[in-house]
């Protein structure tokens, strides 16, 4: 098998660095483990947010590695425009659908805004 290379053996065993940590990250630290939403939509929209955030850290800490701060940075206010729509276009919605959930997330929301 070609997995049985050297070359194979190596790139496979920085998968649990890489590719599994994302993995790993998403269950422990943005609380993939489990969910209280039901239905596919709902858990897509769940599925989206998380990686969006994910995605969020992962470029500011880059920024940071490169000795920019994220904040000062043009390009990266853009997109907590492009989230912002997101969240009120197809993200709210769905929330407001799930009863006292929905109700915290606007909440906390409108303390934001």
């Amino acid at each position: 098998h070609l997995r049985h290379t050297p070359y194979c053996k190596e790139v496979y065993e920085r998968r649990k660095e890489t590719i599994e940590r994302v993995f790993a990250d998403m269950k422990e630290k943005h609380g993939l483990r489990w969910t209280t939403l039901r239905g596919k939509e709902k858990l897509s929209m769940q599925a989206m947010l998380v990686f969006a955030a994910m995605n969020l850290k992962k470029m500011a800490t880059w920024l940071w590695r490169k000795g920019i701060s994220p904040l000062d940075t043009l390009n990266f206010y853009p997109l907590f425009g492009v989230l912002k729509k997101i969240l009120s276009r197809y993200i709210q919605p769905l929330f407001s659908k799930l009863g006292k959930q929905g109700l915290k997330f606007c909440f906390v929301n409108k303390l934001r805004a």
